[in-house]
C-alpha cells in the first residue's frame, strides 16, 4: 500500500500539489571521450573526405575515358554563325612530341567528320619535334585533305597559316597543304634530321664511375654516354638518319610539286643556291634548301617554299576560294579542348597541361631522331605541346 506523499507541515491530501521546497537532482556530466573515441572521430572524418575525393576523382576519369573519343567543342569565329557552309581553323603549337599532340589530332578528325567543315585552315606555331610525331601529324593532313578518315564524305582543301615559326616538323605537317601562307617574320624550313647523344665517358672514368652493360647483339647499347662511340654504331646512327633525311625530302618534294600541277619548288632541295649577305661588305655564299638551317618568309616564298606571304584572315580567304564561295557567306570556327564533366560542374575550363620538366623529351637525353628546328631544345624540355 503506498503511502501519501508528505510536506514539512504534515501529509500532503490526494490531488493537491506538494508545497515546500522540491528537491531535484542532476546527473552528471558525461565523462570526456577517451583518446581512443577522438581518435575514431577523426578517421571517420577523414574518411569521408578521402571518399569524397576519390568519388570525385573517379567521375572525373570516367567523364574523360567517355570523351576520348567525342568530338572536341566548336567555337564560332567570325561569320553568319547559321551559315551551313564552315571553314575551321585547326591549330598546331609548341613542340611536336609523341604523347602531346592528342589535342591537333582530334580537331583534325572533328573537322574531316564534320560534313558542313568544307575547307581547313592549319595554323602553325611549332620548331617541329620527334621524326615519328611530326609523321604521325603529317599523315593525318594527308588523310584529311583526301577524304580518308573513317565518316569523311569528301575531300577538303587545306590551307596553312604559318605563325612566329613553322619549321622541320612544322613545315613538315604543312608540306601536304594546297596553299602555304606565311607571316612576314615566320621563319620556316629547317629540311633536316639530328641526333643528339650525350658523351661522359671520359668525365666517368676521371671520377672512378662506370656502366656494366651485358648484351646480346653487336649493336645493342649503341649511344650509350659511358663508351665511345664505335665505328659501327656511328654508321648505324649515320643510316638511320639518313633514311629519315630522304623521308623528309621526299615529303616536301611530293607535297609541293605533286604529280599533274606545275612544280612550285624553284631549286632542288639538294641543288647549291648562290645568296648575297645582307650586311656591309656584301658576300656571296652557298646554302641549300634541305641543308637543315631556316628560311624567312620572303626566301621561303622566292624558293618554292610557301606561297604567299599574309595572315590567318589571308588564308581564310583562300580557303573560301577553293571551295567557290565568298569568305563573307562561310561561317568560320575553331575548337578548343574538351571539358569534363567536373570541369563543366566547377566552372573550370580546360587548359593545356602545365610544363613540366620531361628528361626523356630533351634531345640528348634519348637516342631520338628529330626533326626540330636549331635552338628550340628546351622547348621539347619544358612545354606540353599541343596536346
Amino acid at each position: 500500500m503506498s503511502m501519501p506523499p508528505t510536506s514539512p507541515s504534515g501529509p500532503v491530501p490526494a490531488g493537491a500539489a506538494p508545497t515546500g521546497p522540491v528537491a531535484v537532482y542532476l546527473l552528471p556530466p558525461p565523462p570526456p571521450p577517451g583518446i581512443l573515441s577522438r581518435a575514431f572521430q577523426w578517421f571517420m572524418r577523414g574518411f569521408f573526405l578521402l571518399s569524397l575525393l576519390l568519388n570525385v576523382l573517379l567521375l572525373n576519369f570516367l567523364a574523360s575515358e567517355l570523351d576520348a573519343d567525342a568530338t572536341v567543342p566548336e567555337l564560332h569565329v567570325q561569320g553568319d554563325r547559321w551559315e551551313k557552309h564552315k571553314i575551321a581553323i585547326v591549330r598546331v603549337e609548341g613542340a611536336i612530341v609523341e604523347g602531346f599532340t592528342s589535342f591537333a589530332h582530334q580537331q583534325i578528325r572533328r573537322a574531316a567528320q564534320d560534313d558542313q567543315v568544307r575547307a581547313v585552315v592549319l595554323a602553325i606555331n611549332s620548331p617541329g619535334g620527334t621524326v615519328t610525331a611530326s609523321d604521325e601529324l603529317h599523315q593525318a593532313v594527308k588523310r584529311l585533305r583526301a577524304g580518308e578518315f573513317p565518316e569523311q564524305k569528301a575531300p577538303k582543301p587545306v590551307v596553312v597559316a604559318m605563325e612566329s615559326i613553322a619549321a622541320s616538323g612544322g613545315y613538315y605537317i604543312a608540306a601536304p597543304a594546297d596553299h602555304i601562307v606565311a607571316q612576314p617574320t615566320t621563319l620556316t624550313g629547317s629540311i633536316g634530321v639530328y641526333a643528339q647523344l650525350f658523351d661522359v665517358s671520359e668525365l666517368a672514368a676521371k671520377h672512378g664511375v662506370g656502366l656494366t652493360m651485358l648484351k646480346k647483339g653487336e649493336l645493342k647499347g649503341s649511344g650509350s654516354p659511358f663508351h665511345k662511340m664505335r665505328p659501327e654504331e656511328e654508321l648505324e646512327f649515320n643510316e638511320l638518319l639518313e633514311h629519315s633525311y630522304q623521308r623528309f625530302m621526299g615529303v616536301i618534294v611530293e607535297g609541293r610539286n605533286r604529280a599533274n600541277a606545275a612544280p612550285r619548288l624553284r631549286h632542288g632541295l639538294r641543288d647549291e643556291i648562290t645568296l648575297e649577305t645582307l650586311t656591309e661588305p656584301r658576300q656571296r655564299y652557298t646554302r641549300r634548301l634541305a641543308d637543315g638551317g631556316g628560311w624567312i618568309a620572303p626566301q621561303a616564298l622566292e624558293f618554292g617554299l610557301i606561297d604567299q606571304i599574309g595572315y590567318q584572315q589571308d588564308a581564310l580567304a583562300v580557303a573560301a576560294q577553293l571551295i567557290d564561295r565568298p569568305l563573307s557567306d562561310c561561317r568560320v570556327v575553331r575548337y578548343r579542348r574538351s571539358t569534363t564533366f567536373v570541369e563543366s560542374l566547377l566552372g573550370l575550363s580546360s587548359a593545356p597541361p602545365p610544363a613540366t620538366l620531361r628528361l626523356e623529351r630533351l634531345p640528348g637525353a634519348s637516342a631520338r631522331l628529330w626533326y626540330l628546328a636549331s635552338g628550340y631544345e628546351l622547348e621539347t624540355f619544358m612545354g606540353p605541346g599541343s596536346k
